[in-house]
């Protein structure tokens, strides 16, 4: 079903994103390191669940969002990744014998949480395919792993997906084109997602709303085609809200908007006693239909006064690297339309 806020991992499920999907899946034959990018809500990990599938491989697939918050240790990783090894049928077989795994009635369990036992579980991996979700959070460890990455990539039988809603933080953590980074020169493939368009997301609410067998006017279609501006996650959020309370595309936008601006409070206060001037900045650019960095740092010291040059282009870059900010020519833009509502209306500075 359309709909369903769960990832998708059935093509009978997965709209219409056919390109992407066959650039993955051709991917999957040819490449042994594999990057999703594309904002929060624009289906990243319903294509790589459906393209796994699809292909039959058989994967782990770790979010990395649910690792600690704060410097992330080897321990929490194999926490993880032990969690996950116990979802899979198919991991007894391959760690049969690993003597750093215990493998009881009651499913599996990593004796030694230390870097070794983790080389030793990805040694055993021939042929399968590790994803990474939301990968840039693992920058916040002090293990190197875009380091073990490139270990994958040149000694083992293994491919990785990474994925990351963070572009910027992504591509940061990865280091591809530093010549003195690890990853450096290897060859990947990048799958990007982005909106649907107008036409599509009209498609995908119309088929939506068949499955559901609810009966909905074109008027509240293309004012939802309109409000949620092409952005997957958020069209199923009101096809399923919707399909199921009746509530008006204002009420379902309310409970939108919050929920976004409650995610945007959580992503901020890593910035402490700095989050002020990224909550103000935030807002300046979503009153607007975007503006050059002159005049952000026009407006904000209009508000708050002076400001370093250097200061605020920081602010703008780590916004721009969360996936906050988009830098679209020379103006920055709230681009979620949900997003900048939440921004507007619900973002707290403290």
């Amino acid at each position: 079903m359309y709909f369903d806020p769960e990832p998708k991992t059935r093509i009978e499920d997965f709209f219409n994103m056919e390109e992407e999907l066959k650039s993955f899946t051709e991917s999957l034959n040819k490449e042994k390191l594999i990057v999703v990018t594309g904002l929060r809500r624009y289906g990243k990990t319903s294509l790589i669940l459906t393209g796994l599938n699809i292909s039959g491989s058989e994967y782990l697939f770790l979010d990395c969002r649910l690792l600690p918050s704060g410097i992330i240790s080897i321990r929490d990783f194999l926490i993880l990744l032990e969690d996950e090894l116990n979802r899979r049928s198919w991991t007894r077989r391959i760690l049969h014998g690993v003597e750093e795994v215990s493998i009881g009635d009651f499913g599996l369990r990593i004796r030694r949480m230390e870097r070794n036992t983790f080389l030793k579980l990805v040694e055993r991996l021939k042929g399968k395919i590790l994803v990474l979700d939301e990968a840039q959070e693992l920058r916040r460890s002090n293990y190197n792993f875009n380091g073990l990455i490139a270990y994958i990539y040149d000694h083992l039988d293994l491919k990785v997906i990474v994925s990351g809603s963070k572009i910027g933080l992504l591509y940061n953590f990865l280091k591809v084109n530093d010549p003195e980074a690890p990853l450096f020169g290897r060859p990947y493939m990048e799958v990007k997602l982005g909106k649907l368009s107008p036409q599509k997301a009209k498609e995908f609410l119309v088929r939506g709303f068949e499955q559901e067998k609810v009966k909905i006017s074109d008027d509240i279609i293309e004012e939802a085609v309109r409000k949620f501006d092409g952005v997957i996650g958020w069209l199923t959020y009101f096809g399923h809200s919707y399909a199921r309370s009746r509530e008006t595309i204002s009420m379902i936008v309310e409970k939108a908007s919050k929920l976004s601006a409650n995610e945007v409070n959580h992503a901020l206060n890593i910035y402490g006693i700095g989050r002020e001037r990224y909550v103000s900045i935030l807002k300046i650019v979503a009153s607007s239909e975007g503006l050059r960095w002159s005049e952000i740092k026009r407006a904000f010291e209009a508000k708050h006064g002076r400001i370093p040059n250097n200061t605020l282009s920081n602010i703008i870059k780590n916004l721009v690297n969360q996936g906050l900010l988009e830098k679209i020519d020379d103006y920055y833009e709230v681009t979620d339309p949900i997003l900048k509502i939440g921004i507007s209306r619900y973002l707290s500075y403290k």
